[in-house]
């Protein structure tokens, strides 16, 4: 009887730790503050700005992106908690603008960052100014 009563309490140790959310320190989340940092070790100098009006500003998930200006065009960087939070910002951003017509815009992701650059240049333009910039600060952000 004492065995049963060993048994079924090891049973509800395992039951009960198993049910524990348990906080999981994950190292490839990367914050909006990582991302300007490396911006800016790139060359790609951002100032702080508000554009209220941007229908790439809106929320997205419920996340409100940081908006900011390069050479005078909006720049909006989004810190979504995980990289398919950031996925299922991306479609909903697609399905809410699937009717409007969009100036031109360049979209970076990197894990859970979704970044939105409206140069407003042609579509066809070969050179995006601090587009290879942008792309290389996301690519020098360590993997986590």
């Amino acid at each position: 009887m004492n065995e049963l009563r060993r048994i079924f309490s090891l049973c509800l140790l395992l039951l009960l730790v198993s049910c524990q959310s348990v906080q999981v320190n994950d190292s490839s989340h990367i914050t909006e503050v990582e991302v300007v940092t490396a911006l800016q070790k790139n060359g790609v100098n951002l100032v702080e700005a508000e554009f209220p009006q941007s229908v790439f500003g809106s929320k997205l998930r419920n996340v409100k992106p940081r908006a900011y200006e390069l050479s005078e065009k909006p720049f909006f960087i989004f810190e979504f908690e995980t990289e398919i939070e950031r996925e299922k910002g991306i479609e909903e951003f697609v399905e809410n603008t699937a009717t409007m017509e969009l100036v031109s815009a360049s979209t970076f992701e990197k894990r859970n960052i979704l970044i939105f650059y409206v140069h407003e240049l042609d579509i066809n333009s070969d050179s995006v100014p601090f587009e290879k910039e942008i792309r290389k600060a996301l690519d020098d952000i360590s993997e986590g």
